[in-house]
């Protein structure tokens, strides 16, 4: 049995599971708090646990808060709002927060709760009520070291994976960034199956054929060749390029629509313009990493600058 004091606040239906999984295994003097009065009371009478009167009661009597709330507005309230989190530690307050909110708030947030002394770790919760009721949750998590670790015990009990990502914020940026490129690789995969269907080729098969010529290595490549910055395929970015814009003609000659396959050959386009013919195809971020923003209206590009290094 764990000596850290764990509260939690949000006893809906995700953060009621987290909080029986941690009620059953390590914390039985788990404190809850949400802000309908009665699901404390009635939680705690079922299953145990004591209910709570404020985030700030909460604050006060515990090492962690773990928030388990659905958007970050309800986090600012209980943060900062009546009776908040923000004011009750008395010394290295800790907040962990297993929603999946905004990864803007989410530093924001972070930055005015270090000047109450309380550190933030974002630790967005991946799986179904029942995962986390079993402890099956995968966790990304964002936050210094030292605040991470203190949050161990807590996540080998909710979570069956965790993933590391960076300072506090990242991890609520992943959970975006991993959905953007889900939906890239699926709307790419839609447009290839209907451009292939017109020629006759079969759903099935032309996967299988993408798969054949490396597109199931796709991942390992990323990791191996991208993260690491090697960008030693072996295939020129030209070659690359000279595929896709006939791919592009193939559509266009065809009368279809498509909307990522006309911007990817745009991109590629301008890439090579940039890096050149026989630049590795893997060297497209550096292409990216040349290209320049305008801020925010209103916002200076210094201040701008210094936000993104911030949520990076």
């Amino acid at each position: 049995m764990s000596n850290l004091k764990i509260g939690i606040i949000g006893i809906g239906a995700f953060g009621s599971r987290a909080a029986m999984r941690l009620l059953w295994s390590d914390f039985p003097d788990l404190m809850v708090y949400d802000t309908h009065e009665q699901t404390p009371r009635v939680f705690t009478g079922t299953f145990g646990g004591m209910s709570l009167g404020s985030p700030k009661m909460l604050a006060q009597l515990c090492d962690i808060v773990i928030t388990a709330l659905p958007s970050s507005a309800e986090m600012r309230d209980v943060l900062f709002g009546w009776e908040g989190l923000a004011t009750g530690f008395k010394k290295d307050g800790l907040v962990m927060d297993i929603g999946v909110t905004d990864p803007l708030e989410t530093v924001a947030m972070a930055k005015e709760l270090e000047s109450h002394g309380v550190q933030l770790v974002d630790a967005p919760a991946f799986g179904t009520p029942e995962d986390a009721r079993e402890g099956r949750l995968t966790m990304v998590i964002g936050g210094t070291d030292r605040a991470v670790e203190r949050c161990q015990p807590v996540l080998e009990k909710l979570a069956a994976r965790t993933i590391r990502a960076g300072a506090t914020g990242s991890a609520q940026a992943a959970a975006a960034i991993a959905d953007f490129l889900r939906a890239a690789r699926l709307l790419a995969a839609s447009e290839a199956i209907r451009l292939g269907g017109h020629f006759g080729f079969a759903s099935t098969n032309l996967l299988r054929v993408c798969d054949a010529l490396g597109g199931a290595a796709l991942p390992e490549l990323l990791e191996r060749e991208v993260a690491t910055r090697r960008f030693k395929t072996g295939q020129q970015l030209g070659i690359l390029r000279a595929n896709v814009a006939l791919a592009a003609r193939l559509a266009n000659a065809s009368g279809l629509t498509s909307p990522l396959l006309a911007a990817t050959n745009d991109a590629l386009e301008k890439s090579e313009a940039r890096l050149g013919y026989s630049q590795d195809m893997s060297a497209l971020l550096k292409w990216l990493e040349s290209l320049t923003a305008d801020p925010p209206e209103g916002q200076a590009v210094g201040a701008g600058a210094e936000q993104t290094t911030g949520a990076a």
